[in-house]
């Protein structure tokens, strides 16, 4: 588990754990999209701000007379960048599921990147840490400076959607057909979210043992069988496009923000 600390370090170089080797979903990366997407900034944009907020921090640092070389943000566009909703249903490529189970696809260079953003944190000295993540910290000035964002509100709204859309009878039934299929197969699991959460599998662990490939690559299998995904996918991205009609205002709003908090990134670059 990472450290609330490391936790924030992500968030200040737009670092995560998203660097892998392409996989080939279910579902192309344009059937995945979602009504949400649209009010999030892509990988692009978030590099961009990335790079804006570094900037900041480091000036923030040395007119506090803090002496501290905050990493370059050197990723490379990863699975969840080029599909972000792609383990929103679970695993659903069968060869995600058939090299890496339900452990997220990680390249070794990536696995070697987030090792060295591990030692950077562990080498903070406590002042630094109050510096940069404290209040009133250069983390919290330089998320002033882009400007805020109402994502608590969309988090909240996309939390929902995923669990609401869940009950929904349709969804319902091709859970129940993918039940059906996994216990052919030999498993019983009530749904895609317990298989993934059997507590035989130690996902932040290597190596990643057999019998969670198997079930994982069963899981994926199953889903196609019952067109598990695609139901669910169109039941939740309809509940969106309502929830946005009905909140319109609220949405138009996080639009709005989107761009500005874009434009404020590259004044910083002196890009604009």
């Amino acid at each position: 588990m990472l450290t609330k600390v490391f936790a924030t370090v992500l968030v200040l170089l737009t670092l995560t754990a998203c660097g892998a080797e392409p996989v080939a979903p279910a579902l192309p990366a344009e059937r995945l999209a979602l009504p949400f997407d649209r009010y999030r900034p892509g990988f692009a944009e978030e590099t961009e701000i990335g790079w804006a907020r570094a900037t900041l921090v480091r000036a923030c640092l040395r007119d506090r007379g803090v002496e501290l070389a905050v990493p370059d943000d050197d990723r490379v566009p990863g699975a969840l960048d080029r599909s972000p909703n792609l383990r929103r249903y679970g695993v659903i490529d069968e060869a995600s599921a058939t090299n890496f189970g339900y452990h997220f696809p990680k390249t070794p260079e990536e696995r070697q990147r987030q090792s060295k953003q591990r030692r950077w944190v562990a080498g903070l000295t406590e002042a630094q840490r109050t510096t940069l993540f404290g209040e009133h910290g250069c983390t919290e000035q330089a998320e002033t400076e882009l400007t805020a964002v109402d994502d608590g509100f969309l988090t909240d709204a996309d939390f929902r959607s995923l669990r609401s859309s869940e009950t929904d009878p349709r969804v319902g039934a091709a859970i129940a057909d993918w039940r059906t299929c996994m216990a052919g197969r030999g498993y019983d699991y009530a749904d895609s979210r317990a298989a993934i959460s059997d507590p035989r599998w130690h996902l932040d662990a290597e190596p990643i043992p057999d019998e969670e490939k198997g079930t994982a690559l069963a899981d994926v299998q199953c889903k196609a069988t019952a067109h598990l995904v695609e139901v669910w996918h169109d039941v939740e991205a309809a509940a969106q496009e309502q929830t946005i009609r009905h909140d319109a205002a609220r949405f138009d709003g996080l639009a709005t923000a989107r761009q500005d908090r874009l434009a404020a990134a590259r004044r910083v670059l002196g890009s604009s």
